[in-house]
């Protein structure tokens, strides 16, 4: 996998960004795992069922990181899953209340992103999608906490 990693990407990337950009997150073991302990506990109190974490490639900017050499590399965010409409999909559990899960596409898109993965499968559900969406209650972001994390150490760059 890392040979054809290097093989497919790493140059081709390299090449467009000027730089090697990050190609390892390093996460600290109990930081993790009290983010994993903590969204756990909020889905119990709202009773939802976990099913996995799934991990999203973002850059950091100048409005999103506070080390100035991270700026322009790639890092990980790190978000719960669940099964909504029998398909497994990334969900904020703070934003999310009893009865009721808020998906981070849902929480995305509020905020302006399209959530742009799996064309292939976006055009066989975009009309399902968009009636669910008309059905679920206006998503509230009176707050600016998130059940997503990204609290990781990359590299490069390196020190």
């Amino acid at each position: 996998m890392l040979s054809e990693y290097d093989e497919t990407r790493l140059k081709i990337l390299t090449n467009e960004l000027g730089f090697e950009d990050t190609r390892v997150n390093t996460f600290g073991f109990q930081e993790l795992k009290n983010y994993l302990d903590y969204v756990e506990k909020i889905a119990n109190k709202k009773g939802i069922q976990l099913k996995g974490i799934s991990f999203i490639k973002g850059v950091y900017n100048k409005e999103n990181t506070h080390i100035d050499r991270y700026e322009g590399y790639e890092n990980l965010l790190y978000t719960p899953t669940a099964i909504v409409d029998g398909v497994e999909v990334a969900i904020d559990v703070l934003k999310s209340k009893k009865g009721k899960i808020v998906t981070l596409k849902e929480v995305l898109e509020h905020n302006g992103y399209e959530w742009r993965y799996d064309s292939r499968k976006k055009k066989e559900t975009q009309k399902h999608e968009t009636k669910t969406m008309m059905m679920r209650t206006e998503i509230t972001l009176e707050d600016s906490e998130s059940g997503v994390g990204n609290k990781t150490k990359i590299a490069p760059p390196h020190d």
